[in-house]
């Protein structure tokens, strides 16, 4: 069954392999065996791999709950201790919501649970609801209003936004409106993340004249490279994208139109509400970026 729930998360015979430390050849056999027992692919090639069939999503879940049961019963009311915990957490979010949330992670956990590591993955609104779901994320991160049924959600920091470009340009000088509208620009597109960023982009694209809009990407951190290589002006987060300007050594200035803040959030499905492991997790984050941000 532990085979089975990490063929269902992974999507690939290789990474379930090297999440349970097995060679792959067992691992395939193991693949093979359990398509026979319940009559089903379970997984087929696609163009980028390999897909769950509707009778493996069907039975993720439930598999999913089996295992959480039998890990308490194992336990046996056993007080729960992170240096124990061999675990990789997998998160949801925006190129740098995995940028502050990772290496958080990771310089807060290694020496709590250092047997636990954590993978990124980036997915559009629709499919992170089905990813906590069905457990194939264990928490998005970021700002996500349409993301109700079944998920938790609490407030890790408050973001808002700043415009950033090089020192001298006009409008980073000024920062009057005028130049703001004068300015080439590079927007950052979420559109299909169902993030809150979108409502920011909309603004932008309504406001600015479509000829100095020279780049959309749909990266915070590549766009941010491209500042630094151009005369463009990016409007993003401040306060992840701050600090990385500062390297660059871009400058920041206030909007001149109005930018609505969003609270960066952390999501969870209900069902992971209690799970010790989970819970530890949950509650580091939130410890950690409060303080941090």
């Amino acid at each position: 069954m532990v085979l089975l729930d990490a063929l269902l998360k992974r999507h690939s015979v290789s990474a379930a392999a090297r999440e349970l430390d097995l060679p792959q050849p067992t691992a395939s056999h193991g693949l093979a065996r359990l398509r026979k027992a319940l009559g089903d692919p379970l997984l087929v090639r696609a163009r980028d791999g390999m897909e769950p069939t509707p009778r493996a999503e069907a039975i993720a879940g439930v598999v999913q709950q089996l295992l959480e049961l039998r890990r308490d019963l194992a336990e046996g009311g056993q007080t729960f201790s992170p240096d124990r915990l061999k675990r990789e957490f997998i998160i949801a979010g925006s190129d740098i919501a995995h940028l502050v949330v990772l290496t958080a992670l990771h310089s807060a956990a290694r020496f709590e649970a250092p047997h636990t590591s954590y993978r990124a993955l980036t997915l559009s609104g629709d499919e992170m609801v089905s990813a906590l779901e069905t457990g194939h994320v264990d928490i998005a991160v970021g700002a996500y209003p349409s993301l109700v049924a079944g998920i938790k959600t609490q407030r890790l920091y408050q973001e808002e936004y700043l415009c950033f470009g090089k020192e001298g340009h006009p409008f980073i000088k000024s920062g009057e409106t005028d130049d703001f509208m004068a300015a080439d620009h590079i927007v950052v597109s979420t559109k299909g993340m169902a993030h809150a960023h979108r409502a920011v982009e909309r603004a932008l694209l309504d406001k600015i004249h479509p000829d100095r809009i020279r780049i959309v990407a749909s990266s915070f951190l590549v766009a941010l490279a491209a500042c630094f290589e151009s005369d463009l002006i990016l409007t993003a987060p401040a306060r992840v994208i701050g600090r990385l300007a500062e390297v660059y050594g871009l400058r920041a200035v206030r909007p001149p139109i109005l930018m609505e803040a969003f609270e960066v959030r952390q999501y969870w499905h209900a069902r992971n509400q209690d799970d010790p492991p989970h819970r530890w997790l949950r509650q580091l984050l939130h410890k950690v970026l409060s303080a941090r941000m």
